[in-house]
């Protein structure tokens, strides 16, 4: 069978011409669940597996449309987490220290946000440890992984190469000018609907458009987000406060209708950013 070709990113020397394994990262969003029915209608090369790497912070509906995934999938849909990246936090699991990239308010008034680790930590190395547990490896040295990314063509500036010498990071999406609409479109015409955004509910890349709609459609994970922001604007550095939104205000003080210049886009977490 002719599959769709792929944008593969390699920086090791180990790669050979079949995988030691391909799995699929699947964060049960647009791009991913999109690449998920590709498989299975044979437009792209199936993987050995998909994993999907919980949060514990993602929306109800992503939960419930991951669910359907798990019925309709071709391959074998893994579950794997970290820990419960809210929870986490609230119980200080990290002595103070927060992984999420909130903005914060310096002392001199401006601007900025934090680190993010949030990425790495609850999405890349959980499925990296998913991968040695398969292949009941310690180490991954003299393998070849495939992994295959819902990043469509106009996201294609999260391409990244992968930190290992065993990763290829493979874009059917990108190499085919496969944009987000065109995956949607896909979905839609499979069946009917369209898949959630995958991005967890306290996100701090939200855009003001997505906190509004959140806010008038789906209240009690507003009032979540809510109260978590109130929660975290003291726990970060000596001197600086944390907010989730961007303007630097509490979030249920921001007027969401008012048109500014946000400079901090939405991205969705389809499972692994190539970190």
């Amino acid at each position: 069978m002719k599959y769709l070709q792929e944008e593969r990113l390699t920086k090791g020397t180990y790669h050979k011409d079949e995988p030691t394994l391909r799995v699929l990262s699947l964060g049960a969003g647009v791009q991913s669940s999109a690449l998920l029915l590709m498989m299975k209608n044979g437009k792209i090369k199936p993987a050995d597996v998909a994993i999907f790497s919980d949060t514990g912070n993602e929306p109800p509906e992503v939960y419930e449309h991951l669910e359907f995934l798990e019925e309709i999938s071709p391959i074998p849909i893994h579950k794997v987490s970290y820990g419960h990246i809210t929870n986490d936090i609230l119980n200080d699991r990290f002595d103070g220290y927060i992984k999420i990239p909130f903005h914060i308010r310096k002392k001199d008034g401006k601007m900025g946000i934090g680190m993010r680790q949030c990425t790495k930590d609850y999405k890349i190395t959980p499925i990296h440890q998913e991968i040695r547990r398969i292949l009941d490896r310690q180490r991954l040295r003299y393998t070849s992984i495939e992994i295959v990314m819902g990043i469509s063509k106009d996201e294609q500036t999260r391409m990244a190469y992968p930190e290992k010498e065993w990763g290829i990071h493979c874009y059917p999406l990108v190499f085919n000018n496969i944009t987000r609409e065109d995956c949607i479109e896909y979905w839609e015409n499979e069946f009917n609907k369209n898949p959630p955004r995958s991005a967890c509910i306290v996100c701090p890349y939200r855009k003001d458009e997505d906190w509004k709609i959140m806010k008038e459609t789906k209240p009690k994970q507003f009032a979540e987000a809510v109260e978590f922001d109130y929660f975290i604007r003291d726990k970060s550095m000596t001197g600086v406060k944390s907010y989730i939104s961007w303007h630097g205000l509490p979030l249920d003080k921001v007027n969401f209708n008012e048109k500014q210049d946000q400079k901090v886009y939405e991205e969705e977490c389809e499972g692994y950013c190539g970190f």
